[in-house]
């Protein structure tokens, strides 16, 4: 054993391009799977400690207010096991804004201390904001806070910093898509600044603790028109968000890894083919010796075991600089107590897999290609008969080549993977940039062509005063949500955009259509959720409404950002809604809007846009690991079957000098495969690359934001420049391999 050991170590050195393919395609399905479930697994556990620590809460109910007969129904309801009433509202604080609650208690959703005092409904002059903001904004325990709702305004002491897992995925508008802490935050304050600020109702808020409730169905027919909101956990944009960023991390790491421990066996499968054909004679002198196949099978299974254990122990060791990426991508989306690095069960089996079928691959290529008596001089060269081409007007060398390759089937398929697997990578590094550009263009050149979003102080509004939009030249809307009913006979809750006449909202339907004054136009995702298509009658009841308005499905709309239903004002008020804008679209503001106790708040364009460009930039490090990969894989696996390809063709090589051919025209034959592989790979690679763009690209979308696939043109032109030149400098040094043969020597094989 000690002799066979040392033979296979001097093996690998002499196949050591190939084995070192397969132990760098080990390392990547390690460090891909291991690095992603490092983060997902670290999110999935922490939100699911967090949410247990802090008693969140199942459901929320929003209204324009609650009497306490409605908290008593509420906590009569099947199903409900706890209710907690709070008042939320949002201010203003020197240019910033905060969603502040006013508790009740503390028992459900309680709020983490990260630092200073505990909540306490006797502390007076008192707020507790969230850690991410007050570090955006250096803001201390001990410090002073101005915050003003409307014309009144207060100044309470910073008592502590918090975190809530009601806010895991806290953006404060939805105007935006990933978190602005500078510029948005939420806290609460004690319960003696409320009537200060002019909050004189008992709450709008109800936190419920429960277990397959029938609040859902129940409490549009309690509250009537004043019902603004219903959210569960599955649908509640701050909470379901980090669940469905979990799910596509796995997905994610599944797909990537799945497709690297494919590409190893594979490649294990060749190299210990060609070893076995290589050292023919030694294993006729081994079986002579007395070595049965059993034993050389088990020996040769040492060369696919060794080498994917080493790759996966070195994969699971360099998975930590990966996590390290990844996980500072979900830090800019997520706030979470702590942010370890954590790993399932589940690791241990794709390691298993990986060792596993690299080992078995190598026991049934040994196990094939070894058979007959211990004095039987054969070649192990493939036995394959060459498929049966004639192609009259085809060179020789080029049918030669032809020939050779359907010969070796398994090696053509690993190349053709290997260029198609490294177009599905670099679509996708590419093409996710491209396709969040192409989303913030489509969103705010084509469906919106405001500068200035002013969203109004509604609650204000209804005490007597003037309403801004009758001041103001611009185009109003309204969003509210509405129950609706799907196929699926489940009831829904949707936003709802009402429009009014203007120029500064463009959607268009997926026929090219402007919404219309002719029924609901809703967005593709919605449409699907739903089951619904054009022509179907629905039932909607819109919040801040007593009853039900039948409409009919006009058209379907592919916006990216928001996803909700649209019609148009005097559609849904001819229908019988009434229409309370809530914010104007224009294109001036004065600095006086600023000071404007109508005004809850003013979103530019320009802000919304680098919005979403700060979401592509802390993204971009991903993409770009991504494409490094690909040209990884090409150039390495490439390279490998170039090697073998070169090994088992020496002596035809030969034989064609011998013949008269030049080194060129040999050179040339070599590099007929590498093009095959390439122009074969490129005719499957771009359609199975767009439509792992599109994959992914679904696995990132939600129900607030959908990401459609986007390649640049000049984009889809360098991906196949990346692939070719890669492909070239494979070919490169197979051509610098084959003017150094030594015919002479090769020669004396025959």
């Amino acid at each position: 054993m000690k002799y066979l050991i040392k033979k296979m170590l001097r093996s690998v050195s002499s196949f050591k391009i190939q084995f070192l393919s397969v132990l760098v395609l080990s390392i990547l399905s390690v460090i891909i799977y291991s690095g992603l479930e490092g983060v997902w697994s670290s999110m999935d556990k922490e939100f699911t400690s967090y949410s247990e620590e802090t008693n969140l809460a199942d459901e929320w109910v929003s209204a324009s207010y609650f009497t306490e007969e409605d908290v008593k129904a509420v906590r009569n309801m099947d199903g409900v096991d706890e209710v907690s009433i709070r008042t939320r509202f949002n201010v203003e604080s020197n240019g910033t804004y905060l969603s502040l609650d006013v508790l009740d208690d503390n028992r459900i959703t309680s709020m983490k201390i990260m630092e200073g005092e505990n909540w306490n409904a006797n502390l007076k002059n008192s707020i507790w904001i969230d850690q991410d903001y007050a570090a955006a904004l250096d803001i201390k325990v001990g410090d002073k806070m101005e915050i003003a709702l409307g014309d009144k305004s207060v100044k309470p002491v910073v008592k502590g910093i918090i975190l809530s897992a009601e806010h895991t995925h806290f953006v404060g508008t939805t105007d935006y898509y990933a978190p602005a802490h500078n510029e948005y935050g939420y806290g609460c304050i004690s319960e003696d600044l409320k009537p200060e600020l002019g909050l004189m109702i008992y709450g709008n808020l109800l936190e419920i603790k429960s277990n397959a409730s029938d609040v859902k169905e129940n409490i549009r027919d309690l509250l009537g028109e004043r019902f603004i909101i219903y959210y569960d956990r599955t649908t509640n944009p701050d909470v379901y968000f980090i669940r469905n960023q979990v799910r596509n991390l796995r997905a994610v790491s599944i797909l990537f890894s799945g497709l690297f421990i494919l590409l190893s066996v594979l490649s294990m499968n060749t190299t210990i083919r060609r070893i076995i054909g290589a050292q023919a004679k030694d294993i006729i002198t081994l079986k002579a010796l007395g070595f049965s196949n059993k034993g050389l099978i088990i020996y040769y299974s040492m060369y696919g075991f060794a080498v994917s254990f080493l790759g996966a122990g070195m994969g699971f060791v360099l998975s930590y600089p990966f996590t390290s990426v990844i996980r500072q991508t979900q830090i800019y989306l997520f706030s979470l107590t702590e942010w370890p690095v954590t790993h399932t069960p589940f690791l241990l089996v794709v390691i298993f897999v990986i060792v596993f079928l690299c080992t078995l691959t190598s026991v049934l290529a040994a196990g094939k290609t070894m058979k007959g008596l211990p004095a039987e001089n054969k070649d192990t060269k493939s036995k394959t008969k060459g498929a049966k081409i004639r192609f009259k007007r085809m060179a020789y060398g080029m049918r030669w080549s032809v020939r050779d390759g359907f010969s070796h089937k398994t090696r053509i398929f690993l190349g053709i993977l290997c260029v198609t697997g490294s177009y599905m990578l670099l679509m996708t590094g590419f093409g996710m940039p491209d396709s969040l550009t192409a989303v913030t263009e489509k969103i705010f050149e084509k469906q919106y062509n405001y500068e200035y979003k002013i969203n109004l102080q509604t609650n204000l509004l209804n005490s007597g005063l003037t309403p801004l939009y009758e001041e103001i030249e611009g185009q109003t809307m309204e969003v509210l949500q509405a129950g609706i009913e799907g196929k699926d006979r489940e009831l829904h809750f949707e936003p709802l955009m009402i429009i009014s006449e203007g120029e500064y909202v463009n959607f268009k339907t997926t026929d090219g259509k402007k919404i219309e004054n002719d029924g609901l136009y809703l967005t593709e995702r919605i449409a699907d959720t739903l089951g619904l298509e054009v022509g179907d009658e629905v039932k909607i009841s819109p919040s801040l409404h007593e009853g039900e308005i039948t409409l009919k499905v006009a058209g379907l709309i592919s916006a990216s950002m928001p996803q909700s239903m649209f019609i148009r004002e005097e559609c849904f008020t001819l229908a019988g809604g009434s229409y309370m804008p809530s914010s104007i679209l224009t294109d001036k503001i004065n600095d006086d809007l600023k000071e404007d106790v109508r005004v809850s708040q003013i979103v530019s364009k320009a802000k919304q846009t680098n919005n979403l460009k700060e979401f592509k930039a802390a993204m971009l490090g991903v993409f770009i690991l991504m494409r490094s990969i690909a040209v990884i894989l090409v150039v390495i696996i490439l390279y490998n079957l170039g090697t073998l390809s070169f090994i088992e063709r020496t002596k035809e090589y030969n034989t064609f000098r011998v013949l008269g051919f030049h080194y060129h025209e040999i050179q040339k034959l070599a590099s007929v495969e590498n093009f095959m592989l390439l122009i074969i790979g490129t005719i499957f690679g771009i359609p199975a690359g767009y439509r792992f763009l599109q994959t992914y690209c679904n696995t990132f979308s939600n129900d607030t934001f959908v990401i459609y696939p986007d390649l640049f043109k000049t984009n889809l032109v360098l991906v196949c420049i990346v692939v070719t030149v890669s492909t070239l400098i494979t070919t490169m040094f197979l051509a610098m391999r084959i003017r150094k043969i030594n015919m002479v020597e090769a020669l004396k094989a025959y």
